[in-house]
């Protein structure tokens, strides 16, 4: 028979943590909404919704008020620290499952040489940069210098993996060859970041004296490290078929995701290293299966940053008095490393890897995305008095002016110097409707033979690099739409084919759907500029449900060249089509 401690909630403790519970999730969402809808990080509004609940306004103006909504101890307080701690696992365990250790290997060295730079450069720099003048970069007294100057220089050299697949969706730039170069490069910067970060974890919990107990524990974690990205990996992979086969979906799948992370987190804050690290390299070992659809990724995405994260983001600012803690030379120093070096080391590994000045600017601006992780780091160090409020709050600046600046950035340097239609790209030899292929790589074959005939090129070449492109990462698009791609290096000019499947093929697209409509898009291997602009020019083209709508409803090419004709005279055409 179970029985309650003496020490358990009072009514009133429920009810208080029940309301601020209430409160920063109902603020944060509206307030992360408002912002996505001016098109800045949702992440935005959510810290927001923190500052004005917390220390910098209602508790500045009303801090009785907050006192009893947002109490400083006690178990209300307690139990949203939990919250909040269960929050950020799960939020790097959706972090480790945007790492795909697979595409990462077909990118080759150029997806290598860029996160390296990236990497070494904004260490380096920062790490000597807080050594030098640790007071102007926001050193605590009693913080030891190492893992504080180490700190420093890991928190400028992670990316933020959600927030440039965020701002490469938003400019159409996600399937491009560029877009995968900046998402594989960015896996292998964030891997690299969270294990460098396990070392400051290290020496922040076990102190830089028990030089014993750091190098133990270090080796304990990269055990574990190498443990589960082996024989874990393995294990998932083949479990997943069958908790997919015998349970209800997505129920199961999530029981199973989220029972190994905890087991992970709980693994490393075991052996000394924070709960997150496990989370994260358990969401790395999940996520390369390539048994978790895209459709389950995405549950597990909405789950987590719908309810968990939001509150913990507004978590950060209740504590906090972002308007006294604001040091204008350490945010300005904070910035200029996190973006001029960074930018400026991915620069360097793309020019080295053979990228034209244009597109290593792009991967530059693109890399210098931070966003949510950053801020995690930040409040770890913060938590465990390795840094103080005035750096915490530039590290909270710096995140999200550039999750704010990198898409911006990357739209003016990758902007087209000619603007053409899908509609002037394509004729009707180049549309079939109704194809005979039933599934993926079937249907890339008979689009290939069409190709083939408006190129002059061998089918089974471009066949073959379309294949193996679709393999690095499917190119399925919400809405139905699918875009399959190659650059050829015999190709002189743009081919475009266009198929309309009503029965629909599966290309693993985010929502699930079957793509209907599907584009195969040819470029020439030294002309990235046109892939980028035609693939913008497919996914713009049919953006609108009624586009879309009527090109399926088309039964020849030119009923359907006839629909893009009017979608593009104007946001209406394709209303009245």
């Amino acid at each position: 028979m179970w029985t309650l401690a003496a020490e358990t909630f009072t009514p009133q403790e429920i009810t208080i943590f029940l309301l601020s519970l209430l409160v920063l999730l109902g603020a944060s969402r509206i307030l992360g909404e408002v912002m996505r809808r001016w098109g800045q990080p949702a992440v935005l509004g959510e810290i927001l919704a923190g500052v004005i609940l917390g220390s910098t306004f209602l508790g500045g103006m009303f801090p009785q008020y907050m006192q009893v909504l947002f109490p400083a101890d006690g178990a209300a307080a307690l139990a949203l620290e939990g919250y909040a701690l269960l929050a950020v696992v799960l939020l790097l365990l959706v972090a480790g499952l945007e790492v795909d250790l697979s595409v990462v290997w077909r990118q080759g060295k150029a997806a290598i040489l860029i996160s390296m730079t990236g990497i070494i450069f904004p260490l380096t720099i920062g790490t000597a940069l807080a050594a030098a003048i640790p007071t102007w970069m926001g050193k605590e007294p009693q913080a030891d210098l190492l893992p504080f100057a180490l700190f420093v220089g890991v928190a400028m050299s992670i990316t933020a993996l959600p927030v440039i697949a965020r701002v490469l969706i938003d400019l159409n730039l996600l399937k491009s060859d560029i877009g995968m170069l900046i998402m594989s490069a960015a896996m292998v910067n964030d891997l690299l970041g969270w294990m460098g970060f396990a070392v400051v974890l290290a020496m922040m919990q076990l102190g830089v004296e028990q030089n014993g107990n750091v190098g133990m524990t270090l080796l304990m974690t990269l055990a574990f490290v190498v443990v589960m990205l082996s024989a874990g990996r393995w294990a998932i992979h083949h479990t997943l078929p069958s908790i997919q086969a015998h349970s209800a979906w997505p129920g199961g799948v999530l029981s199973f995701v989220i029972v190994v992370v905890l087991l992970a987190a709980a693994l490393t804050e075991t052996i000394g290293v924070h709960a997150i690290f496990g989370a994260f390299i358990a969401g790395v070992a999940i996520g390369d299966s390539s048994h978790l659809r895209q459709r389950t990724r995405d549950v597990i995405h909405q789950f987590v940053t719908n309810i968990f994260a939001p509150v913990f983001f507004a978590t950060i600012g209740l504590r906090i008095n972002f308007i006294d803690s604001f040091n204008p030379v350490t945010v300005l120093l904070v910035l200029a490393v996190a973006l001029v070096v960074k930018i400026g080391g991915c620069y360097l590994g793309a020019k080295w890897a053979g990228l034209s000045k244009r597109e290593s600017w792009a991967i530059g601006a693109g890399m210098s995305a931070r966003g949510a992780m950053e801020i995690v780091l930040g409040q770890l160090a913060l938590r465990a008095g390795l840094i103080g409020e005035e750096l915490f709050v530039a590290i909270v600046i710096m995140a999200l002016v550039t999750s704010m600046i990198s898409g911006p950035m990357m739209q003016k340097i990758l902007q087209s110097r000619q603007r053409r239609s899908l509609k002037d790209l394509l004729s009707e030899r180049s549309v079939i409707i109704n194809p005979k292929s039933e599934n993926l790589e079937d249907l890339i074959y008979e689009m290939s033979r069409r190709a083939a005939e408006l190129t002059n090129l061998n089918i089974n070449a471009i066949a073959l690099a379309v294949v193996d492109r679709e393999r690095i990462m499917h190119t399925g698009l919400p809405g139905g739409l699918a875009v399959p791609h190659a650059r050829l290096a015999a190709l002189t000019k743009p081919c475009i084919v266009l198929a309309l499947s009503k029965q629909g093929i599966d290309f693993d697209s985010p929502d699930g759907q079957p793509a209907r409509i599907v584009c195969l898009l040819l470029t020439a291997l030294d002309d990235p500029d046109s892939q980028i602009e035609m693939l913008s020019l497919f996914a713009q083209t049919f953006e609108r449900p009624a586009t879309r709508q009527a090109a399926l409803a088309a039964n020849k090419p030119t009923e359907l060249l006839a629909v893009l004709n009017l979608a593009q005279a104007g946001e209406g055409g394709t209303e009245n089509v």
